[in-house]
């Protein structure tokens, strides 16, 4: 015979934030600045190897990569800021 264990108590609590606007909107910025970073990362190591100057990298991350993020995810963005006032009203 088989029990069923108890759910523990903030399960809920972390169901409903998963399906919050707010909370997915707040992830998406972090998981974007993460990826910025990570970028950043690669491209550093690339010009150790290559002798490539900060200021490109610079260049390269803060126009492009930024731009190329801010792309990727402009409609998921978009709508998770319209479902996040539609929320608040």
């Amino acid at each position: 015979m088989r029990s069923q264990h108890p759910v523990p108590a903030s399960a809920p609590r972390a169901f409903e934030s998963r399906h919050d606007p707010r909370d997915r909107l707040k992830r998406l910025r972090a998981d974007r600045r993460e990826a910025k970073a990570q970028l950043r990362e690669v491209l550093e190591r690339l010009a150790e190897r290559h002798g490539l100057s900060q200021k490109d990298i610079n260049y390269a991350i803060d126009g492009y990569a930024d731009d190329m993020l801010s792309d990727l995810v402009y409609s998921v963005e978009r709508h998770l800021e319209h479902q996040s006032e539609e929320a608040s009203t």
